[in-house]
């Protein structure tokens, strides 16, 4: 079976789930896989001896725009900029990749919040070589800022994605359809949860290890080098924008919760290394997930796999968008609000003080952890398409 996998690369929260897909796939079924995948996500693949095109880096939207954007701007991310940038490069990408499809034969074209290819087969820009399926973890977009024109490119933006269901072959949601905002995706638009029961086939959250095979809290701690018998709280900073900033602000919140629970053992994962000597800091964790598996209590930026892993683990937590970031503001409060495993926060609305406080809170709450899925579901909807 040939697939071709085109994958955003805006972080690498798609890639790593994708990975967990492809893995299970080559388990049950004798696949071939190029990968159409820029970088940072390309780079990723490649160390790991995943085969990515070497078109990848024609590519001239998804991460790269994202991470143009950030070199530009401070902790303040408008995603509606980045998303009207990338869209005008849509039909670019879109050539870059027919161009690969037509020297080789697929059996499946798969596209990871490949927007490039969605817009591309919805607009008929090219016929499709091979049987579509779009993944996303998210319906529609939406202005925080509330400038005009914001606004207006939100709502052209939802009304082509109200058509854009006509792209794909299948169209998956990862995630439950009750984390989908119950609001309209704009005037004279549908709900984006309607719009969404109607047309995806949802799947649940996809994790890169099965919860029900983690260790014991004391074994991970074992092995991890870790106090067996300290409360342990994690804090995760990203490379993006203005990181130290956060990283400040996350260790005032530290210094408050230490006059609280003087005995815990403080961690934090961040591009660069702080100035507290009572904080353990490290700017990589292989399989980070063992580390908040081992923690009581989490401070993390608001992306989707941090989250996921998170809530599979059942550890409460805080989550920090970026600010104006709408999907991680806007969407993953109402995803958050349906889990009830954490809770998110913008530090431009909260002072360290309330941000110690708010964890505070947390901390006294019993989570249930959520439902998740290591690659299987979507691994058994891509061989169903074959037959």
């Amino acid at each position: 079976m040939q697939i071709l996998w085109a994958v955003s690369s805006v972080g690498k929260g798609h890639v790593i789930r994708d990975i967990s897909i492809v893995e299970k796939l080559k388990k049950r079924s004798d696949i071939e896989i190029d990968w159409l995948a820029p970088d940072p996500a390309g780079v990723f693949l490649k160390e790991r001896g995943y085969h990515v095109l070497e078109a990848s880096a024609k590519l001239k939207g998804s991460g790269k725009v994202y991470h143009n954007i950030f070199k530009e701007c401070k902790d303040v991310f408008n995603l509606t900029e980045y998303i009207k940038a990338d869209t005008k490069l849509h039909q670019h990408d879109f050539e870059i990749s027919e161009s690969v499809w037509k020297g080789k034969k697929y059996d499946l074209l798969v596209g990871d919040e490949a927007f490039w290819l969605l817009s591309g087969f919805a607009s008929n820009w090219g016929k499709k070589p091979a049987p579509f399926i779009f993944i996303t973890d998210f319906i529609g977009t939406k202005t925080i800022k509330h400038h005009f024109s914001d606004r207006i490119t939100t709502w052209i933006n939802n009304l082509k994605f109200t058509y854009s269901h006509i792209g794909a072959d299948l169209f998956v949601y990862i995630g439950y359809k009750e984390e989908i905002p119950d609001k309209r995706l704009g005037m004279f638009l549908p709900k984006g949860n309607q719009w969404a029961e109607k047309h995806c086939c949802f799947i649940k959250p996809i994790a890169n290890f099965d919860p029900e095979t983690i260790e014991s809290k004391t074994e991970l701690r074992k092995k991890l080098r870790l106090p067996l018998n300290s409360q342990i709280m994690i804090a995760q900073v990203g490379p993006e924008g203005q990181y130290k900033k956060r990283i400040g602000i996350i260790e005032k919140v530290f210094e408050q919760l230490r006059k609280e629970y003087p005995n815990t053992y403080f961690l934090m994962v961040c591009p660069e290394k702080g100035t507290k000597k009572w904080i353990h800091y490290h700017q990589y964790l292989d399989k980070l997930y063992r580390y908040f598996a081992a923690s009581d209590f989490a401070i993390i930026q608001s992306g989707y796999g941090k989250i996921i892993e998170l809530s599979a683990l059942g550890i409460p937590f805080l989550a920090i968008p970026l600010d104006y970031h709408f999907e991680q503001e806007y969407i993953m409060k109402h995803r958050l609000k349906y889990y009830g495993t954490g809770k998110l926060l913008e530090l431009r609305k909260h002072s360290p003080e309330k941000i110690a406080s708010l964890a505070k809170e947390m901390m006294e709450l019993h989570v249930q952890p959520i439902k998740v899925d290591n690659g299987c579901e979507m691994a058994s909807i891509i061989l169903n398409m074959k037959n």
